[in-house]
């Protein structure tokens, strides 16, 4: 079986989505709005990745830069 490809979603997107399904606080970041399957720094040092499900239950990506 072909594993799903992971949709990117920008960060801000994101979260604007779950604070507005949910009414979360605008304060709350990534891994309050939603579960975080796996995370960690690219290549430059810098940059974060999140992988996560999606508002729509999609297997997604964002950046932090």
């Amino acid at each position: 079986m072909a594993k799903e490809l992971r949709t990117y979603i920008p960060l801000q997107q994101a979260l604007e989505d779950a604070r507005n399904r949910y009414g979360f606080p605008e304060d709350y970041g990534m891994l309050a709005c939603y579960e975080v399957e796996d995370m960690g720094y690219c290549a430059d040092g810098e940059t974060r990745w999140y992988h996560f499900i999606s508002l729509d239950g999609k297997p997604a990506y964002t950046l932090k830069f």
